[in-house]
């Protein structure tokens, strides 16, 4: 299977982004994790891979509410055994986290060489756009969820 991807820029937040990640595969390791977010709160530069980069970090009150409502749409898969939505680059002290549609995470089985991007990244990087020719399809992206007006 070959890899027909462009790849992402050479800077410090997609190399971070190609680094390694523990996935949260349990409902358990989930509750333990999120409230790790809360601390870098005002910190945190919220990323949809198929908009523009934020220039800033979101602000406190805004990651809270971000934080509510991203748990609200995981929550509703509860009636799975596994959340596996999720993943962090430090499971105890997250600096990068990786927020995939639980509903949309692809499948290795699917569409070869396609890369499928997370909904949202959160970091405490600086993002940088997406190579411009490698746009997020429009099935990749959570309708309604968080869309902005």
């Amino acid at each position: 299977m070959t890899d027909d991807r462009q790849p992402l820029q050479d800077s410090p937040f997609w190399r971070r982004y190609e680094g390694q990640f523990h996935g949260i595969l349990t409902w358990p390791q989930f509750d333990a994790f999120w409230p790790r977010l809360v601390p870098g709160a005002g910190d945190w530069f919220v990323f949809d891979p198929g908009a523009r980069p934020p220039q800033s970090p979101l602000a406190r009150d805004a990651f809270m509410t971000f934080l509510d409502e991203a748990r609200s749409m995981l929550e509703r898969r509860r009636n799975l055994s596994y959340c596996g939505a999720v993943y962090a680059d430090d499971l105890h002290a997250p600096t990068f986290v990786k927020l995939f549609d639980p509903m949309n995470m692809g499948s290795a089985c699917a569409m070869p060489g396609a890369r499928i991007m997370p909904r949202w990244t959160l970091s405490l990087l600086r993002p940088d756009p997406l190579p411009d020719e490698e746009p997020v399809p429009e099935r990749q992206r959570f309708r309604g969820w968080m869309r902005r007006g």
